[in-house]
């Protein structure tokens, strides 16, 4: 039976979303039966043959979900299973797409009808179809294909010439004999995520993100080294110190992958580098650069790192590129979200570059397309994954049949934001694709070919970083109170690293205006306490025992580290021998300040200390007051108390001497006369 060729393309891609791999079961039935089927419904593909080669066979397994309709083909000695082979798509992909949208476009070129005594009746009830192949024309009951490449086929139950259910399918018919050059198709899996710690330093995983690392896994475990792979080295310390056991147990999964599974370089935080540019925050971009890497190296020891591979998630100027150029990037795979600023570009297969003063930089985009069809939640692995084959196969074809080389284009295969939406139907587009090493090589983004010279060199657009610069002022001025700090607080001491992190997160793309916000109100309530913990018990009176004395001061510090303090008392009774001191105070401890004192007179009086930072700039906490009580002078009134009785002694011994020599004299006979 021939039909005109061209119109069968149509309906043979929409065929080909339901079939897989061979003797592979389809996933989700119910979807698969709504894609694959026409409006008269009831035929589903679980399995087929993909790729054909030369004189062999197409193989279809087949549900028919009505049981009337099966026991009607068992009865009637007019049911035929008819395998119907389309036109060879000439036109690439786009055809391929275009008969997916409309199957009733196809128009068969050549068929087979297979009686039930001809097709082989499965213990699952399933019907199993096998219809023979030839290239030549022999007349004989066997699907005639022209040349090698991607051919619709539609399988249909006809009764009395009536089409009571069908489908449509994809196949590629190859000749092993033939010289071909591969086509490299890239897998990349992307996965970031909320930033894990909070502002009370705990780590939060959520749900979306833990499924996230499943579904990554998932392909890694069957395909970890044909995908190239970039993470959050955040995302990676948070399940490092996350407590919660499944993050754990996660952790343990994917760092088992990811020694097998090349990485892409990513900052520790998102962090645009056009925006870091423009605002003069490149040293920030280098150290998260660095961080990053660092912490990846931590946790997944044995990773292989990319170091000359960017992966952009938002649109890059040339000042961003710049910057990457500067940072050792040779190569940069765009993401759609980054891509869009360049406009619609007519084929993402084709080499493309970008330079940066002298140095050519390799440009790699995602067809649009295949990131929308890996993004669709509601695409059945079975069906779509014979769909992206397709295209991809017919992609390669007609690269090859206007004369250009399939192994200097590149198909990059991932999802709208790099993460994995159906790891089903990652994998089983890799197991089919990779069954034909000689059209098309599965490889990583390691050791990719030098930029071309003749590459098409694309507009960059210059990114507006307003919302950036506003970020970075409010960054400034937390960093200044921080910054006041320096000295004061011992260098060794935990919370720098602490307040260093959280700077670092409050400038990544990945935190709003809200968390910002959050995480600044946490380090200033923070700092706040911090400041108040050197402190001394307000009310303590001092007694001052000479006029010369020592006034001693316990300092207590109810912080966890040492802390290095200015110390100024104010007084006006007082002479200070040093009205300023510094001194440490050991963290959760204390530590006394003595200070040389000369009373200027005695009694109750107050006394002002108050607690600077080291340098003496910033004063921490507020005044705090104590009393002094002197009693200098209390010593002098026993020193005239003693001359006093010095005195009176010496009168009563005088007097007590004169009375004595008085009466001597009376008595005395020369001076004795008669009356």
């Amino acid at each position: 039976m021939r039909a005109k060729p061209g119109v069968t393309t149509f309906a043979a891609i929409v065929l080909s979303l339901s079939i897989a791999m061979p003797n592979v079961s389809a996933a989700q039935p119910d979807h698969a039966s709504k894609v694959g089927a026409t409006e008269q419904g009831g035929l589903e593909l679980t399995a087929q043959n993909f790729h054909i080669y030369t004189s062999g066979n197409l193989r279809f397994v087949v549900k028919v979900d009505s049981q009337s309709l099966v026991d009607e083909v068992l009865s009637d000695p007019k049911a035929v299973f008819r395998i119907s082979l389309g036109a060879h798509i000439e036109n690439g992909e786009k055809d391929v797409r275009e008969f997916i949208a409309k199957p009733e476009s196809f128009v068969a070129v050549d068929s087979v009808d297979l009686t039930i005594r001809e097709v082989n009746r499965r213990t699952d009830g399933q019907f199993e179809l096998i219809a023979l192949s030839t290239d030549v024309s022999a007349g004989t009951r066997r699907l005639e294909f022209s040349e090698p490449g991607v051919y619709p086929v539609k399988i249909e139950i006809v009764i009395d010439e009536i089409s009571r259910a069908s489908l449509l399918a994809f196949v590629n018919r190859y000749d092993p004999s033939r010289a071909l050059k591969p086509m490299p198709v890239n897998t990349v899996i992307a996965i970031d995520a909320p930033i894990t710690l909070q502002p009370d330093s705990s780590r939060l995983i959520e749900d979306a993100t833990r499924d996230k690392i499943r579904k990554a896994i998932e392909v890694l475990q069957s395909n970890a080294t044909r995908v190239t792979l970039q993470i959050s080295p955040e995302l990676l310390e948070g399940l490092s110190n996350s407590v919660d056991p499944a993050d754990q147990e996660l952790l343990v999964q994917l760092v088992a992958v990811l020694d097998r599974a090349p990485l892409a370089p990513s900052t520790y935080v998102q962090f645009d580098p056009s925006k870091a540019a423009s605002n003069e925050s490149s040293p920030l971009f280098a150290a998260l650069l660095e961080r990053g890497r660092r912490t990846t190296k931590q946790i997944v020891v044995k990773s292989t790192i990319i170091d000359d591979l960017w992966v952009a998630r938002t649109p890059l100027d040339q000042r961003g590129l710049d910057l990457l150029v500067k940072s050792g990037m040779r190569s940069i795979l765009m993401l759609p979200g980054s891509s869009a600023a360049l406009g619609e570009l007519d084929n993402a297969a084709r080499p493309y570059r970008i330079a940066s003063d002298d140095e050519d930089v390799a440009l790699i985009v995602v067809d649009k397309s295949y990131a929308d069809q890996l993004s669709d939640p509601s695409n059945d692995s079975f069906l779509a994954a014979t769909y992206l084959s397709a295209q991809i196969m017919a992609q390669r074809d007609q690269i090859e049949a206007e004369g250009g080389t399939p192994a200097l284009r590149r198909i990059v295969l991932t999802a709208k934001d790099g993460s994995v939406v159906n790891p089903r139907l990652i994998n089983e587009t890799l197991l089919i694709l990779n069954r034909v090493p000689q059209q098309v090589a599965l490889r990583t983004m390691a050791n990719l070919p030098s930029v071309r010279l003749d590459a098409y060199r694309p507009t960059l657009r210059t990114v507006d970083s307003t919302d950036f610069t506003r970020r970075l002022e409010t960054l400034g001025a937390l960093r200044d109170d921080l910054e006041k700090m320096r000295g004061t607080i011992a260098p060794e001491a935990n919370v720098w690293q602490t307040w260093d992190e959280r700077l670092l997160l409050m400038s990544s793309d990945g935190m709003n205006a809200t968390q910002v916000e959050q995480f600044a109100v946490a380090i200033r309530a923070e700092l706040k306490k911090i400041r108040q913990s050197v402190t001394l018990e307000e009310g303590t009176t001092f007694t001052l025992g000479s006029r010369e004395s020592q006034l001693r001061l316990d300092l207590q510090n109810s912080s966890e580290f040492a802390m290095t303090v200015q110390v100024k008392v104010v007084s006006p009774k007082l002479q200070l021998g040093e009205d300023v001191a510094t001194i440490e105070v050991p963290g959760n401890g204390s530590n006394e300040l003595v200070i040389d004192v000369v009373a200027l007179t005695n009694g109750l009086f107050p006394v002002e200390v108050r607690i600077f930072t080291v340098d003496g700039s910033s004063q921490l906490g507020r005044k705090i007051e104590v009393s002094a009580r002197v009693n200098a002078l209390a010593g002098l009134g026993q020193v005239v108390t003693g001359v006093g009785l010095l005195l009176l002694a010496t009168w009563w011994v005088a007097h007590i001497r004169r009375k004595y020599r008085k009466k001597i004299s009376k008595n005395h006979p020369v001076l004795r006369s008669k009356p």
